[in-house]
């Protein structure tokens, strides 16, 4: 699988930062639209064997996601130090492709995500 960032939902000021941030990376960066949420993640990180689903997305999400396929421990470490050498920041809404999500949609996965990083800050 080929290195790739997934983008979803970053506005006009913060995309060239994210999209600096991961150039030096060496990593092919996706920003995928509104239109696009009905797709498997799969279809979207341009794995083989996924194909386009006909359609439209029934609902969408606001935030900031990324998704990172193909990538090690070492590669996420680097992305999030670069995020943040290139004045991108944090992005709270994070997930790694896996065989199981890449069948998901893009709400689908948005929402479990959310609901693990809402998990992890409730104290």
């Amino acid at each position: 699988m080929k290195k790739t960032v997934l983008l979803f939902n970053f506005n006009e000021t913060r995309l060239p930062l994210v999209k600096r941030a991961v150039m030096p990376l060496k990593t092919g960066v996706k920003v995928i639209d509104k239109k696009d949420f009905h797709q498997v993640l799969g279809y979207l990180a341009e794995i083989p064997g996924f194909q386009s689903i006909d359609g439209e997305a029934e609902e969408t999400f606001e935030e900031e996601m990324l998704v990172m396929a193909g990538f090690t421990r070492k590669d996420i470490d680097e992305l999030i130090r670069s995020l943040k050498k290139h004045g991108a920041g944090r992005v709270d809404l994070k997930a790694i492709l896996t065989p199981t999500n890449a069948l998901w949609d893009c709400n689908r996965l948005y929402k479990a995500v959310k609901a693990d990083h809402e998990a992890m800050h409730q104290s």
